[in-house]
C-alpha cells in the first residue's frame, strides 16, 4: 500500500470536507489514477513479455513493477 491510499482512506473517513481536503483528495486521486495506469501498462507489457518467450524483457518489467509497487514509481529503463 502507497501512501497516497492511506491519506484516500483518511481523507474518505473526513467528510464533510474543507476546501484544503477537497484539494489534497484530488491530487491523491491523480497519483492513484496513474499508479493504476502505470501497473495495468506494465502487467499488459509483461504479458506480452510472456506471450513472445521474452525473458530479458520480461525480468526488466518485473523490476519496473516491482519499483512501482514498493515506491508508487516505475522507474524508466
Amino acid at each position: 500500500m502507497l501512501p497516497v491510499h492511506v491519506i484516500l482512506a483518511e481523507l474518505y473517513h473526513a467528510q464533510p470536507w474543507t476546501m484544503e481536503q477537497l484539494v489534497e483528495l484530488q491530487q491523491c486521486l491523480a497519483v492513484n489514477a496513474r499508479y493504476c495506469w502505470d501497473t495495468l501498462k506494465l502487467r499488459q507489457l509483461s504479458n506480452m513479455a510472456a506471450a513472445t518467450e521474452d525473458a530479458a524483457w520480461l525480468s526488466e518489467l518485473h523490476i519496473r513493477e516491482e519499483s512501482l509497487r514498493l515506491t508508487g514509481r516505475a522507474p524508466t529503463l
